[in-house]
């Protein structure tokens, strides 16, 4: 029973987690700086370093799609 509970806590704190990244997500997507700001200073120190990391991984990402996309476009001309 309590193995049960710790698992439905620990699921429920992801949700939490992912819901709150979202939230900043669309913020910051929608330029929103004021309502991020916000939800960044709710943030504890843990889920400001796992949105920083996230945010690199996805920057790094984009940029990488960014320049395949601009390869295969010169690819084709």
């Amino acid at each position: 029973m309590v193995q049960a509970l710790a698992e439905v806590l620990k699921e429920v704190g992801i949700a939490s987690r992912t819901t709150a990244f979202r939230h900043a997500a669309g913020m910051a997507c929608r330029d929103d700086r004021q309502r991020l700001a916000a939800c960044l200073d709710a943030m504890t120190p843990g889920q400001l370093a796992e949105v920083a990391a996230a945010a690199r991984l996805l920057s790094t990402e984009a940029e990488q799609a960014l320049a395949r996309r601009d390869e295969n476009a010169h690819r084709f001309q």
